[in-house]
This record gives C-alpha cells, structure tokens and sequence, in this order.
C-alpha cells in the first residue's frame, strides 16, 4: 500500500484526469500525452509510476472496485433479513454512489463501455453475490453447474438493472432498486405475490 503523500496526490490527479478524459473521449482516444495534460503532471512523473497507459488504466479501474469494496464494507453486519423486501443495507449505499457519481458510470457503463471496467465489475459482482448481497442463505447441495446458473443470471440481471436505471436517469429510487434487486435474486423476476 503506498502512504507517500507525493505519490498519493499524483495518483489522485491522474485518476481525476482520466475521469474527466473519459466523460468526453473513448478509452481508445486517451493516450499518456492527453492523460497527463489533463492532470497536470509531467510524462516523466508518469513513467515513475506505470510502465503504460494500460497499467494506469488496470490501477484505475482496481481503485474504482476497492472504494465500491470499502462503501459495501462500511455499512455494519448484519444477521440475514428476516424479509425479502428488506434489501442489503450495502447495496442501497453502493447505488446512491454510483447515482452520485452519474458521469462517471454513465462513461464506463453506457457510452464507452470501457472493458476492463466491464471485465472487473463482473468479478466484483461475482464475489458479492456469492455472499448472498448479506440478505439470504444459499440453498445448499447445488451442483457447479446450478449454481452458476445462478449465479450468472443474478449477475446479469443485476448489471443489467444498473445500466438501465443509468440510462433512464434513475426512474426509481436506490433503494427501490436494491428491494427489487434483493427480492428478484431471491425469489426470481416472476415470483407470485
């Protein structure tokens, strides 16, 4: 973990840069020349740290799925709900994030599709719904195959949601989502009331 201040503060101007570079050109346009400009930092200062454009974008990209970590982390344990229609108190703060930051999603979800955010969104997906979103016990015996069935489908639906509620400018609430999201996971998208 890197703790020099320097070094930090370079880091966050690039990361800054390249968010702003990101929100009006496609990754294939942004090279190192534009992305320090954008930052204000020299390529020499640059080079001290990646060896290429794609090694500051793998850094970025880890960074953005460390801070999506830590806001889902933050929000206190809890015992599995005792109603579906209660959704992971995580997963309601994650999306007022991403809401927050509209942009910047909307950049690397709908316009550009930036594909190691993609790559990396579904392995950060992966791993928190393996978790059960902290809302429901698995059902246990599951083959390899059934549960990535599962686990799939949940996946897809889940970033398919977020990318459509990104699209539409939030039709719904955060929390509305993460409840739909929850109950759906949990009991499929055509479960009887």
């Amino acid at each position: 973990m890197i703790k020099d201040p320097r070094v930090l503060q370079t880091f966050d101007l690039l990361c800054k840069g390249f968010t702003n570079l990101l929100q009006s050109d496609a990754l294939e346009q942004i090279n190192i020349k534009k992305l320090t400009e954008a930052s204000k930092i020299n390529r020499t200062t640059f080079y001290l740290h990646f060896a290429d454009l794609q090694a500051f974008v793998t850094y970025y990209v880890n960074r953005l799925f460390q801070h999506w970590s830590d806001i889902v982390n933050s929000v206190p344990s809890l015992p599995e709900h005792k109603s579906l229609q209660e959704p992971y108190p995580g997963l309601v703060q994650l999306l007022e994030y991403i809401k927050s930051e509209q942009e910047l999603y909307h950049c690397l979800l709908v316009e550009h599709r930036l594909p190691l955010f993609t790559v990396a969104l579904r392995e950060w997906m992966i791993k928190f719904t393996n978790q059960g979103f902290g809302t429901v016990t698995q059902t246990p015996a599951l083959s390899e195959s059934e549960r990535k069935v599962r686990e799939v489908h949940i996946l897809s639906g889940t970033i398919g949601s977020i990318v459509w509620w990104l699209e539409e400018g939030f039709p719904i609430s955060s929390q509305k989502l993460a409840e739909e999201l929850t109950l759906i996971a949990a009991k499929g998208p055509f479960y009887l009331k």
